[in-house]
Formats: structure tokens, sequence, C-alpha cells
């Protein structure tokens, strides 16, 4: 689920159109290699995961969890005049705050329905700037922010005995349960029916 909703935040934010856009890609480290090779790569978004909280459950079975979970979107840009011109840009080139304003207006609310992606929709979290000055005589700013969604951990199915034969006789039928759940459906039945089977009569 993580790469899956991962790759969902890169295509909304590429498929968007941005023309000042240079790279939207997962974050692999960009900023901490070659400084040269990376501006080059300016303007740019990267995304990604910086982790999960702790699972709640879903009623009592516990068959079902709700699982926290935040994104990190950087934003990138360089301006050969100054650093106030990296973060408000000018006639030329577009600035970092645009950037996040951008960002915002793509990602806010979105829970990704077309895709077929399970969770809440994202909510904005807090945004820090990780670079504002000069590098190789150009302004550079790079600033993060946080995004939050949360979606469900669900107990998968138990795996069919692979020691049980084909054509084994099934156990006979004693009993017949009936559960009752009503929407929305926190996964825990309302009601319960257990139909006993009388035995001998037909």
């Amino acid at each position: 689920m993580i790469a899956v909703i991962e790759d969902a935040i890169i295509r909304r934010l590429g498929e968007a159109g941005l023309p000042y856009l240079r790279t939207v890609a997962t974050y692999g480290g960009e900023l901490d290699g070659d400084t040269r090779q990376v501006v080059r790569a300016f303007p740019a978004v990267w995304v990604a995961f910086k982790g999960e909280g702790d699972p709640a459950p879903v009623g009592t079975s516990r068959t079902v969890w709700h699982v926290p979970a935040t994104w990190v979107v950087l934003v990138a840009a360089r301006n050969l005049r100054n650093e106030a011109a990296t973060r408000k840009g000018d006639a030329v080139q577009v600035g970092t705050y645009q950037m996040l304003e951008d960002v915002r207006a793509l990602l806010m609310c979105q829970d990704f329905e077309p895709q077929g992606l399970e969770m809440d929709p994202r909510r904005p979290g807090r945004t820090r700037s990780l670079y504002n000055g000069r590098l190789q005589d150009q302004g550079v700013s790079v600033y993060a922010q946080e995004w939050h969604t949360r979606y469900p951990l669900r107990l998968p199915a138990p795996p069919l005995n692979p020691a049980t034969p084909p054509g084994t006789p099934l156990p006979e039928l004693a009993a017949v349960g009936l559960r009752y759940h009503l929407q929305p459906d926190d996964g825990e039945a309302d009601a319960v029916d257990l139909l006993t089977l009388q035995q001998g009569r037909n």
C-alpha cells in the first residue's frame, strides 16, 4: 500500500502539467549528492514516505486496523538573482511559495478514488524550510510539507489446508450462524442468529 499511494501522489503531480516543473519523482537523497547535478533538475518536486503511526483496531474483532501514514513533498527552486527570488519567484522563474500553493491545490482532500485506493482524503501537515541560501552563485530554496492520510489494514483470509486431499467429505452440518451488519460497517456484527439443525429428520 505504501508504494501504491506514493506512486499515486507522483502521478497526480506529474499529470497536472505544471509548465515550470522539470522533475517529479520519488526522493532518493538527491539533495545529499552532487549539488551541480541536482540544481540542474530544479524546479523539482520529490515525494518521500515519512512513516506510519500506531494502527487502531476497528471494532473488537481486530480484523481491520486503521493505519495513520505520512508522506513528505519537497519543492525546490533556484534563481540567478538572489535567494529571495527563489522563494517569491519573478517574471521568468517560479518560486517555492508558488510551488507549495500548486502542490496543495493538487493534493488537498484528494483520496485517489479513480485509482481505487481505499484511504482517507489527505490533509496537509506542517511545512518547514530545508534550505534557503546561495549555492553555486545562485539562490536556492527547498521546502518540505507533510501530508497525512489513513488506510485500512485487513487481516488476510486463512489459506486452505494443503493437507486436506480433494474430495474429502465435509463434516456434518449441525448449525448455521447468521450475522447482520448495519451501515456504516465497523467490522463487528450488530446482531447474530444461530440456527441449530435437527438431526434424523427428512
